[in-house]
């Protein structure tokens, strides 16, 4: 058993990790992965997800243990590139957890309600979870005021914004834990019990 920052792993995981769309000044599209994802999935495999149609989501969400739904924009072939892979994974029943964007898609998808909030970007703010204090990074422009049905709210922040959900297998924070190296990565104790009860980790 080897220990990665919060996550005591004793198999490999494979992680499938969704990418973010950049375009450079000549006018060139990247699918862009974030290295944060190496640390906090140390000693996992982790595969960058394609933004693109013609690949093979059926084998891709058979052959990988978890789907991490990362941060950044809304480009059209990348949402529709999350949705077809969030669709394989829940017939699966393998789990999800989203991130900043990938949160609010969920939370969109499934109907929960958004609003658009100021002052979250690049910084740090107090979040409360089983009545405890935590601080976390914060980089979006959406708050969710409601969760999806049937979401159980596990984090909330001064102004009662939920800052992560769940939903069966299915894990949501609007914070980028593969950026809070100070914090070793903190999430949720629910999502460990998700992965630990998949036998991930």
């Amino acid at each position: 058993m080897t220990h990665c920052g919060q996550f005591y792993i004793e198999v490999k995981v494979k992680v499938l990790v969704s990418t973010r769309t950049l375009e450079s000044p000549g006018g060139f599209a990247f699918d862009a992965f974030e290295r944060g994802f190496y640390n906090m999935f140390r000693d996992h495999d982790i595969t960058a997800l394609h933004n693109k149609k013609n690949q093979n989501f059926i084998n891709l969400a058979a052959t990988h243990d978890l789907l991490v739904l990362s941060g950044g924009d809304d480009h059209p072939q990348r949402l529709l590139t999350e949705i077809e892979m969030i669709k394989q994974f829940r017939e699966r029943k393998k789990p999800i957890l989203g991130i900043c964007h990938g949160a609010i898609l969920l939370t969109q998808l499934w109907g929960g309600k958004l609003i658009p909030v100021e002052g979250h970007r690049r910084t740090e703010h107090s979040v409360w979870y089983k009545y405890k204090q935590q601080t976390v990074n914060s980089y979006h422009g959406s708050g969710i005021t409601d969760a999806p049905t049937d979401a159980k709210v596990l984090v909330t922040d001064d102004n009662g914004l939920i800052e992560a959900w769940q939903r069966e297998n299915v894990i949501a924070v609007v914070w980028h834990p593969e950026r809070d190296l100070k914090n070793n990565h903190w999430m949720p104790d629910e999502y460990h019990d998700i992965i630990n009860k998949e036998k991930l980790i």
